[in-house]
Parts: structure tokens; C-alpha cells; sequence
């Protein structure tokens, strides 16, 4: 019994979740496309449906680390789950484009979504497309958008943090912005990798303190990458309460020449 009541309650929140997603579509290509301040606030709102009707509560904390609204950073999110997505529309306010794998660029639905708004596809595969990717980062961001990103490229199958890829550090050798640290404890129990029956419960999310990287710009491309890495993984890892902060755990999935 407990099995079925978990399988409808998981069919009524994916009915939210993709039924307000639509609806949320339709409205963005009528009217929202140049008002950016609304479709963010439909966003949140849609979040908070997805919360109320799973019955997940959020805790979270952190909030006077948030940076003024006219700083362009960057946000450094740990991956437990799909849930991750609606969470840090509901912690993190004001505007920012996502960075995602190019595959979730051709999901039905979601992915045209991404496409709508602008995300940033990377090809970790094609060094020439990450290449361009990471030049439309650079611009972007300069620009005065804010970027997430999520440094261990996807998500976990364990509660344990992941190797970072060398991409999610190398353009911020020219961007120079800081980095805001993001921990998201516990969404991993909502919705596991590789299942669609969602569990109610509570996640932690944790805002830390931006970082910056002003002492590491005149290192080679490599070392900044490492040595970035670490000051983002160790926060994170502490927030997590992991002990896996491990100075070599980066993983070059990108070769991105020092002249760039």
C-alpha cells in the first residue's frame, strides 16, 4: 500500500511539475520573452508548487552571503538530483543562465525550455565547441550575466562529492568574478539518479561566502584551474559535512590553451 500511495503521489508531482512547466512555456513566448523580472518570479513560484505538492521543505541558509544584485558572479552548485534545478530557483534570487551538458539540450520539453532561455550548452567531447562555449561564457559574463554551473558535471549516484572538471574553473582565469559556493544537502533522498518516484522530505541548502581568486589570475591555465578547484571543493565539502576535500581531485575533461 505504502508503494502505490508513493507511486501516485510521485504521478500527481509530475503532472506539476511538467503541467505547469507547459503552461509556464506557452506564457514565456507570448508575453515574458522581454520582461525578464516576471518570467524569474513565475519560475519561483513554479518551484514552490513542486515543494508544496511533494511535501519537501527547504532550509535555507546562508542568505546575507548573497551578493549585491548589480555583482555578475558565478554560482557553484553541488549535483544531487533533478530536484536541484527548481531548488536554486527558490535560494537564489535575481537573474542567471544555466550551464548544462549539451544531452539535456535535447530532453522533450526541458530541453526546449533551455533553448528558450538562453542556457549554455557545453560539448565536453568537441575541444573546438567547448572552446566556443567557453569564449560565450567569458562574454556573457562580462556582459553583466550571472552564470550557475555545476562543477561536478552531473549527478551524483552517492551523497559523496564528485571530481570537478577543469571547464568549470578556466574561464574564470578571464572572467574574473567571484564564485559563490552553493551546498544542497539531502535532494539525493527526494529523487535518486535513474528514478522518477520522488520521497517527501526536507533539504539543506547552504549559501557560503563568494570567493575570489584575485592572488591565483598569474598562475598557468592548469595550475589556476587546481588550485581554484580546491578553494571552491573544501567549502562545499565542510558545508556537507564530507571529508573528502582531496587537493587532487579535478578532472581535466578540457584541454583549454593558455592563450586563450
Amino acid at each position: 500500500m505504502k508503494k502505490f500511495i508513493r507511486v501516485v503521489h510521485s504521478i500527481i508531482w509530475w503532472i506539476d511539475w511538467i503541467g505547469a512547466f507547459l503552461i509556464g512555456m506557452a506564457m514565456y513566448m507570448i508575453f515574458w520573452q522581454k520582461d525578464r523580472d516576471t518570467a524569474r518570479k513565475a519560475e519561483y513560484h513554479w518551484a514552490g508548487t513542486l515543494m508544496t505538492v511533494g511535501g519537501i521543505k527547504l532550509d535555507i541558509e546562508g542568505q546575507d552571503n548573497l551578493p549585491d544584485e548589480d555583482e555578475t558572479v558565478v554560482y557553484m552548485v553541488n549535483h544531487q538530483s533533478d530536484l536541484d534545478w527548481p531548488i536554486i530557483f527558490r535560494a537564489i534570487p535575481g537573474q542567471y543562465l544555466f550551464v548544462a551538458k549539451q544531452e539535456l539540450f535535447s530532453v522533450p520539453i526541458f530541453g526546449a525550455y533551455m533553448k528558450m532561455k538562453n542556457y549554455i550548452p557545453i560539448n565536453r567531447r568537441r575541444v573546438r565547441s567547448s572552446l566556443k562555449t567557453f569564449q560565450n561564457i567569458i562574454g556573457l559574463i562580462k556582459s553583466g550575466e550571472s552564470i550557475v554551473i555545476y562543477p561536478e558535471g552531473t549527478r551524483s549516484y552517492n551523497e559523496e562529492l564528485q571530481k570537478f572538471k577543469s571547464f568549470s574553473f578556466a574561464f574564470l582565469q578571464e572572467a574574473k568574478v567571484r564564485v559563490v559556493p552553493v551546498a544542497i544537502g539531502g535532494s539525493m533522498k527526494i529523487i535518486k539518479k535513474g528514478s522518477l518516484l520522488m520521497n517527501p522530505g526536507t533539504v539543506k541548502v547552504t549559501i557560503l561566502p563568494p570567493i575570489s581568486f584575485n592572488d591565483l589570475y598569474d598562475l598557468d591555465t592548469k595550475q589556476f584551474c587546481s588550485a581554484a578547484s580546491n578553494r571552491v571543493r573544501e567549502p562545499l565539502s565542510a558545508a556537507l559535512q564530507r571529508k573528502d576535500a582531496v587537493s587532487e581531485e579535478i578532472e581535466d575533461d578540457i584541454v583549454i590553451p593558455d592563450a586563450i
